[in-house]
């Protein structure tokens, strides 16, 4: 006669415990980690420099003073987790723009995104009501495309990234793969170019006259200041020009992003956003005089500690992803083959006496 050992049973439930976990850590706690996390705040510092319209030259006419000398600038743009809801996020982007006078201006919008891809989430007015939170509700606005990040293992082709300034979704046209702090990366570049239709900037220019005389965009193209782009055309047009015209506010957004090619994070973002006076030309907005031109690039220091971030990340994501559920999976299947190869053993010689005399 035989009995059934106790070791193997705690091994065989031991080596079920651990094959069960390893499949729960591998299917259900990586994904949860990969997700935007619901208390996320974080920041990151930004350098560059600054020209704008100088509005004490334009109403003096002064075309020699009309912009400002290029100056230093800052900026810091932080990431809030407003709210969450399932695998719906509400995200704050709040940057702080500290002006060469040490004023600052700030431009904060809030978005609903989902926490796995970071696509783009419509809300009903009723659930935009019921999930964000009153104190962002004023600005919280649809979005098309990426943003504040693009996805995980993000797709080289086929990405729009959200330009505030425009409310407009605009292709990131992708260049190469690279390395960057060691980590591979996928460059990108956007150029987005339309009419401003954010309010926030809009209000910036409330009190801009609302048409130009012809005079003072030949004036504009006497003195040059007339981006370069645009002189041909309004040469060739000037004369056809109303004496008075309407204008209109456009800018341009040209963006250079080296993207995490794991994680999707931008590591390093160089940016040229220029705003314009813009005048109607055959039916296209042309700009004839600058507003500001602000040029912006990742903090060196923001790039090395981001790169030193993911590296670590990377490191920890692999050994929840496959080293430690494997090491679990194999230990534990190996536990349950002892278990059965063990299951029973023979009766002691005792037994064996007693059952012979029954």
């Amino acid at each position: 006669m035989t009995r059934i050992r106790t070791s193997s049973i705690a091994w065989l439930v031991i080596g079920v415990l651990l094959i069960s976990s390893a499949a729960i850590i591998k299917w259900m706690v990586v994904p949860s980690l990969t997700k935007l996390p619901a208390d996320l705040n974080q920041s990151q510092r930004y350098e560059g420099t600054m020209s704008a319209l100088n509005p004490q030259a334009f109403a003096a006419n002064d075309l020699t003073n009309l912009i400002t000398p290029t100056l230093p600038i800052t900026a810091n743009r932080s990431l809030t987790v407003e709210a969450t809801d399932g695998d719906t996020a509400i995200v704050t982007s709040n940057s702080t723009l500290t002006l060469p006078d040490g004023s600052t201006q700030q431009d904060v919008h809030s978005y609903a995104v989902n926490r796995v891809d970071y696509r783009p989430i419509h809300l009903s007015a009723e659930k935009r009501q019921e999930l964000v939170p009153p104190s962002v509700l004023n600005t919280f606005e649809d979005h098309e495309g990426i943003a504040f990040s693009f996805p995980m293992n993000p797709e080289k082709d086929g990405n729009l990234l959200y330009d505030s300034v425009t409310r407009s979704g605009q292709q990131a046209k992708f260049i190469n793969e690279g390395t960057l702090e060691g980590r591979d990366v996928y460059n990108y570049e956007v150029n987005a170019a339309g009419p401003i239709e954010s309010p926030t900037v809009l209000a910036q220019f409330a009190n801009f006259p609302p048409q130009l005389p012809k005079a003072v965009i030949a004036g504009l193209l006497g003195a040059d200041i007339i981006p370069s782009n645009a002189r041909a055309i309004l040469q060739d047009n000037l004369a056809s020009l109303p004496d008075t015209i309407d204008i209109g506010f456009g800018s341009s957004n040209d963006v250079r992003l080296a993207v995490d090619a794991q994680f999707g994070a931008p590591m390093d973002v160089e940016q040229i956003q220029s705003m314009y006076v813009t005048v109607p030309v055959n039916g296209t907005d042309v700009p004839v005089l600058p507003l500001s031109t602000v040029r912006m690039h990742t903090a060196d220091s923001e790039v090395a500690n981001l790169a030193d971030d993911l590296s670590k990340n990377a490191t920890l994501l692999a050994i929840l992803k496959v080293w430690l559920p494997a090491i679990m999976a194999i230990t534990g299947l190996l536990l349950v083959v002892l278990a059965c190869k063990r299951w029973r053993r023979p009766a002691d010689k005792d037994s064996e006496r007693y059952l012979a005399h029954v």
